[in-house]
């Protein structure tokens, strides 16, 4: 069966997600995304114009409306179901967006000569399987690479700013390529829509409609399109603008204002709250270039790093020896070039503003990852025209060795600190990345520390100071009763002090008592005060 280890391996990660969607806590920012969600879908459905006086008004609302949806047409009070329903649709959205990735793996051409900078002529029945195999098992291994990332699988299921603006951005470069081999009215459409949808995630998305119009106009120049096809980009760029300001409700009454309203908020989002960054507490706007490439260095594992750097040296090899039909043959690396690079620079040059880590490029991790199979596909072919048998074998058996172990290290961190998959660092970032780093900035290990809380204190009425407001949010956790048993005071009349170090890394200890550890470091501490207040 062609597709059978796609299949097995989607449907696996369907089951997974079921059965992991209500292990995370309530991040930091899920309950000021539900308010945009439900101001969205109040104003829409009943005009309710409260849309307009909330903070966050030009964040993206479509994917908050999806997750609204439950709660609105179910009519759910619990918050606890409401969260929980929040966490699946928002891993669902990844699922889908991984099965997208997968295919824009094949629309890549992993099997095709375009990958191959050396010309073969031999297409025996032996380079035959080789292609089907590398057809599917390679965009498969792009979707296991992003998997096999601590970070954004624990993200997937309740960061519903980044991940879902990575998911529908692997599903508009898929359309992207899709569009500019065989332009028609239908995929016009199909695409604007998605474009659409993307743009009312992150505005950030009007690179999509950019690269199609450069790479629209590059396919002209080559020969690949005709003259004729222009009709159908026009289509799509007319409807893209129709489908953004549709999509985006608070655009309704004055598009053209509230456009660069939006524009204008997040090319230099207000937001100012330090960032521990190499041991230091900085301001956003005084980050270093390299922040996001420090923090991708120290988050990403590292051998998929390594397979990056050598894709990124098969791809420059690919532009010098295939100079003349690059452009014409090989124009989807610039494409996924483009949308590695572009992002950033345009964070550099325009000092936007970005803090916790790298989640705000979150998005740009699909184009590393594809280059890094690019890297993993140059291997195997060096390695099947190296000669010699038995030099043949030692490489192949090492490079299995070496992906078994990254994995194999993956999931042992992944299974053991479960469902703190966000706190991943590799070996880079130190022994230490306490002294270094922010930790669990989105609050969600309060959960845990709730739950360990009530399990153990003996108080009948447990006086409790937080952080954080994550503190609060994560009392949906528990029971009615035990609910009941915490009342927030001040630091001075509490029994136990909950934090999460995030501003304050000066507070972290491993000696409370109570931790919540992953590997060698606490990221959420319970101090117990008693003694200091009686």
């Amino acid at each position: 069966m062609k597709n059978f280890f796609p299949v097995i391996f989607f449907s696996f990660t369907f089951v997974l997600g079921i059965l992991l969607f209500d292990d995370y806590g309530i991040s930091w920012d899920e309950p000021i995304q539900r308010d945009l969600g439900m101001a969205n879908w109040n104003y829409v459905l009943h005009g309710d114009d409260s849309l307009f006086h909330l903070i966050n008004k030009y964040h993206g609302p479509f994917v908050e409306m999806i997750e609204a949806a439950p709660e609105k047409i179910f009519h759910l009070q619990d918050e606890k179901t409401i969260f929980l329903s929040r966490h699946l649709i928002n891993y669902l959205i990844f699922w889908l967006g991984s099965i997208f990735l997968f295919l824009s793996g094949r629309e890549m051409g992993f099997e095709s000569g375009a990958m191959n900078y050396e010309e073969r002529a031999d297409r025996t029945t032996q380079n035959a399987r080789r292609t089907a195999y590398n057809s599917q098992l390679l965009p498969l291994l792009a979707v296991v690479m992003v998997y096999l990332t601590p970070r954004i699988f624990a993200q997937s299921f309740y960061n519903s700013k980044d991940i879902p603006l990575l998911s529908f951005f692997i599903i508009n470069i898929f359309f992207l390529f899709r569009f500019l081999k065989k332009p028609s009215f239908k995929l016009a459409i199909v695409f604007a829509i998605v474009s659409g949808m993307l743009y009312t995630i992150r505005v950030l998305a009007v690179i999509i409609p950019a690269l199609a119009i450069l790479f629209f106009l590059l396919n002209l120049l080559n020969g690949n399109l005709s003259k004729r096809s222009l009709k159908f980009l026009l289509t799509y760029i007319i409807l893209f603008v129709l489908f953004a300001i549709a999509f985006y409700p608070v655009m309704w009454h004055d598009p053209v204002d509230e456009i660069q309203k939006s524009f204008s908020t997040f090319s230099h989002y207000q937001f100012y709250d330090v960032q521990f960054f190499l041991g230091k507490l900085i301001k956003p706007q005084q980050l270093p270039w390299y922040y996001i490439p420090v923090w991708m260095g120290i988050t990403i594992p590292i051998l998929w790093q390594l397979f990056f750097l050598a894709g990124l040296v098969f791809v420059v090899i690919m532009v010098i020896r295939t100079i003349k039909n690059f452009f014409r043959d090989s124009w989807q690396w610039l494409v996924i070039a483009a949308w590695l690079f572009v992002p950033w620079l345009m964070v550099l040059l325009l000092h936007s503003t970005v803090y916790d880590e790298w989640r705000h490029l979150f998005f740009i991790y699909p184009a590393f990852i594809l280059i890094a199979v690019a890297g993993v596909k140059m291997l195997i072919d060096k390695l099947n025209n190296t000669r010699g048998n038995f030099i043949q074998v030692l490489l192949r058996v090492s490079c299995l060795v070496l992906f078994t172990a990254q994995s194999f290290f993956v999931l042992t961190f992944s299974l053991k600190n479960h469902p703190y998959e966000y706190s991943y660092f590799n070996s880079l970032a130190g022994k230490n990345p306490q002294q270094k780093f922010d930790l669990d900035y989105w609050g969600l290990s309060y959960r845990q520390a709730l739950e360990y809380l009530v399990q153990n204190a003996k108080e009948e009425s447990i006086k409790v100071c937080w952080h954080n407001s994550p503190g609060y949010y994560n009392l949906a956790w528990l029971p009615a009763r035990e609910r009941n048993r915490i009342h927030e005071v001040h630091f001075d009349s509490a029994d136990y002090f909950l934090t999460n170090f995030r501003f304050y890394p000066e507070q972290y200890t491993d000696t409370a008592w109570h931790t919540v550890r992953v590997n060698n470091f606490t990221i959420l501490a319970i101090e117990k005060l008693h003694s200091k207040n009686h």
